[in-house]
């Protein structure tokens, strides 16, 4: 097989496998929750900061919490005060942390052939030569490169209380979850629904252990 279509076959399974790949997102997921706990019975979902509570913005997350609660076994209702149970629920993203990193670049320290000319004098006559030698090529660090990335560090929280004991003002926890991921998109809104789909995941799973779960996601950041 020719260098020609060497070339040709390998660009070819390359671009197979880039067409392939798809964006991934990996969340670490915690759950606490008393023994009696439960997946069933009313629930209504409310934002732990109540001054976005009418938002189009929380309207839109709202939804995917009481999606996800519904396949549980419970029963979403809008209303608070009817509800036996209230999800308490908060979300965020930091500002980044950038950092650089150094990477070697590789090429070829030696060997390879070696192409000579010259002159040479002698006893008033002068003679020119020229010719190659050939001898095995090393590799080793030619230089380095530098790049720039940030990362996002992103979260949500879900904590599921008595309906009575948070219209008291004194809520009673019964679970707490908690979702927390990383990476290079700076919208959450592009990784929520991988998150929240991570934090349900057997649901409510071992009260006290962490879990890493990874989502294949199409985000757009």
């Amino acid at each position: 097989m020719n260098m020609k279509r060497i070339l040709l076959l390998t660009v070819g399974l390359l671009s197979l496998s880039m067409a392939g790949c798809g964006s991934i997102v990996v969340t670490d997921t915690t759950t606490f929750y008393k023994p009696d706990y439960q997946n069933r019975g009313t629930i209504s979902v409310t934002a732990a900061n109540q001054q976005i509570n009418k938002s189009l913005q929380f309207a839109h997350y709202k939804s995917r919490f009481e999606k996800q609660l519904g396949k549980l076994g419970f029963k979403p209702v809008q209303q608070s005060s009817a509800a036996k149970y209230v999800a308490i629920v908060s979300y965020g993203i930091d500002n980044g942390k950038t950092s650089v990193e150094t990477s070697p670049v590789y090429g070829q320290t030696g060997g390879g052939t070696t192409y000579s000319s010259g002159t040479v004098n002698h006893g008033g006559h002068s003679t020119s030569y020229s010719g190659s030698s050939y001898s095995m090529p090393t590799y080793g660090i030619v230089g380095s490169t530098s790049s720039s990335y940030t990362r996002y560090s992103r979260a949500i929280a879900m904590d599921i209380v008595e309906g009575k004991s948070f219209h008291s003002g004194r809520p009673i926890a019964l679970l707490e979850a908690r979702a927390k991921s990383s990476g290079s998109c700076s919208q959450i809104v592009e990784v929520f629904d991988e998150m929240l789909e991570a934090m349900f995941d057997e649901f409510p799973g071992e009260s006290g252990r962490s879990r890493r779960v990874t989502v294949s996601a199409d985000v757009n950041c």
